[in-house]
């Protein structure tokens, strides 16, 4: 009988610790505050990355071209910001090329 009664407070408890455990990630991934504002810019648009209110990243203009052309909608905007967003995430260089500009449709000729 004691044996029994060990054997479901052991259960019990690894139920628990793996609840815990769960909610406790679920909760840090939740409070990063990493996050894109889309900002709009004289003739178009741009965007910033933030931690919290902390500025990491404000990019006014298209990355990875010559000259200074704006983001002409907040859509794409919103797009480059979104991937340069995931590739801090992701630990990696947050450079964008001009093939991933092309990749996410960004009006980029003219």
């Amino acid at each position: 009988m004691k044996t029994k009664k060990t054997y479901f407070f052991l259960s019990a408890l690894l139920v628990a610790l793996v609840y815990i455990a769960f909610r406790y990630n679920e909760v840090k991934q939740d409070t990063t505050g990493l996050h894109t504002e889309v900002l709009q810019v004289n003739e178009g648009y741009g965007y910033k990355i933030l931690y919290d209110d902390k500025v990491l990243v404000k990019q006014d203009f298209i990355p990875a071209i010559q000259g200074k052309k704006f983001f002409e909608s907040e859509k794409e905007a919103m797009l480059v910001g979104n991937m340069v967003l995931r590739k801090i995430e992701k630990g990696e260089d947050p450079y964008i090329s001009i093939s991933e500009l092309k990749d996410l449709q960004i009006s980029i000729l003219d």
